[in-house]
């Protein structure tokens, strides 16, 4: 099965880059013109409003998801193809986990890293095997590619644990990757 859906994990916040912004709205129209889902956290703010709405901008679908905690916080559901509301932070990261064929992380805060983190433990311990690219706008996370290379030099992850983790520079290659990769037909 291609990949059909693709979760973005992103800020809520926009950074003090622009370019940031532009590379999420750029992600967005891209999305929509390849007619993927854009499954993301349901935030209004960021970059996760600035991707969701430039989805929907351009004709594309988008499921958010969002914690009743947040849900001020959420983008208005008239604004996205679908929202829904859930208990908590763990049943969002969980439902997009189920929706999503793929993930593209974005800059992002704490959460972000948590989200990458999950995907990438639960990955390691086969709950699932789907495609995470990080997208490396501004070489935001060349840091963080060098760590995970250390963990593996290091003996704490096989290579094989990291063998679905890319980083990209832009935006073309890394949906030409999702778009070559085969996802299993277990959701």
């Amino acid at each position: 099965m291609t990949v059909q859906s693709i979760a973005v994990f992103m800020g809520a916040q926009f950074g003090n880059d622009p370019k940031y912004t532009e590379i999420a709205k750029q992600l967005g129209q891209t999305i929509a013109q390849r007619k993927l889902t854009l499954v993301y956290g349901g935030g209004r703010d960021g970059l996760m409003g600035a991707t969701a709405l430039s989805v929907m901008a351009n004709g594309g679908e988008v499921l958010g998801i969002t914690p009743y905690n947040l849900a001020e916080d959420a983008i208005s559901p008239d604004q996205v193809t679908k929202l829904i509301e859930v208990e908590n932070m763990s049943e969002r990261k969980d439902l997009m986990m189920f929706y999503a064929d793929a993930f593209i992380v974005l800059p992002g805060g704490f959460g972000t890293l948590e989200e990458l983190a999950q995907v990438l433990s639960w990955a390691k311990i086969g709950l699932h095997d789907k495609p995470l690219t990080l997208l490396n706008v501004n070489g935001f996370y060349d840091n963080l590619w060098v760590w995970l290379k250390e963990m593996e030099t290091s003996g704490f992850v096989g290579s094989h644990d990291l063998e679905h983790v890319q980083l990209f520079n832009n935006i073309t290659d890394t949906l030409d990757y999702l778009d070559h990769f085969h996802v299993s037909s277990a959701k």
